[in-house]
């Protein structure tokens, strides 16, 4: 594992996200290796895989303080994790370095304590840098709050994943943070959304994106798709202190997002907006 990353996780023990956040900026940022305009014509600004672990350091410096945030204020707004039993399953599409599963994990143990719960995660993610990454980053955060936690990784595009079916009678958590703006990704939706439809037991879709169009339109494709309707999302705009690659410094930021959930019960189907 990388050592900025390992270094970074250690403070997890003490600080959670935030402290392998700033460790992590901390690290990174002195000597920075690319610039940003570098990293956003070798990844379509942030829409293609990663491909080496510097655009991985950078991507999770730059965005995924703002995007941990609005994805715990859409979770605090929906999930209520103190009704949910013992065991709970949770997929990330597309989970980049797994910032969604982080936030998740501690929206559980703010609700419950981490001991009393066992989470069997799943991780899919076409880059496998960044798949790496989340596997190791979920792991040292499940092994900070004592959470028991079954991790298991598929590196793929999401028009090639199998959902997984626990078949445990479990609550299923399926993530979507940042990934239904990408129009190669609306393109693959309904691939994954048919598997959902097909599971047993109650699953709740969790869904974040920038407020943009592009963003609108694939909340619109993947309510029609798991509902038939199109269903209502709310607009959010959490407040984060993160590093700001370009200026080069830290500044207090506000998020421009939109964040909902549905949930599914077999033939029964509801929503719960944030």
């Amino acid at each position: 594992m990388n050592a900025i990353i390992n270094t970074a996780c250690q403070s997890m023990n003490t600080q959670g996200f935030a402290g392998f956040y700033q460790s992590l900026v901390a690290q990174f940022t002195p000597n920075m290796p690319i610039t940003y305009r570098e990293f956003a014509n070798r990844t379509g600004r942030a829409t293609l895989p990663l491909t080496s672990q510097n655009d991985a350091l950078f991507y999770s410096v730059a965005y995924a303080m703002s995007h941990y945030t609005t994805f715990r204020a859409v979770l605090a707004d929906n999930l209520t994790i103190e009704q949910c039993d013992s065991v709970i399953n949770i997929i990330d599409y597309g989970c980049g370095q797994g910032v969604a599963t982080l936030a998740t994990m501690e929206h559980i143990a703010s609700q419950k304590d981490p001991k009393t719960v066992h989470l069997n995660i799943h991780l899919m993610e076409p880059s496998s840098v960044s798949l790496g990454n989340a596997s190791y980053q979920v792991l040292c955060l499940a092994q900070a709050y004592g959470f028991s936690a079954n991790i298991t990784t598929q590196n793929c595009i999401l028009a090639n994943a199998t959902v997984p079916n626990f078949s445990n009678r479990a609550d299923t958590l399926h993530l979507m943070s940042y990934i239904l703006d990408v129009r190669a990704v609306q393109q693959q939706l309904s691939h994954i959304t048919g598997q959902i439809r097909q599971l047993s037991g109650v699953q709740h879709i969790i869904a974040s994106d920038i407020d943009h169009t592009d963003a609108v339109n694939g909340f619109n494709l993947l309510s029609r798709e798991l509902t038939g309707i199109y269903q209502q999302y709310e607009r959010y705009q959490p407040q984060h202190y993160s590093y700001r690659v370009i200026q080069r410094r830290f500044q207090q930021e506000r998020a421009k997002a939109i964040g909902m959930m549905l949930s599914i019960d077999n033939a029964s189907v509801f929503n719960k907006v944030a």
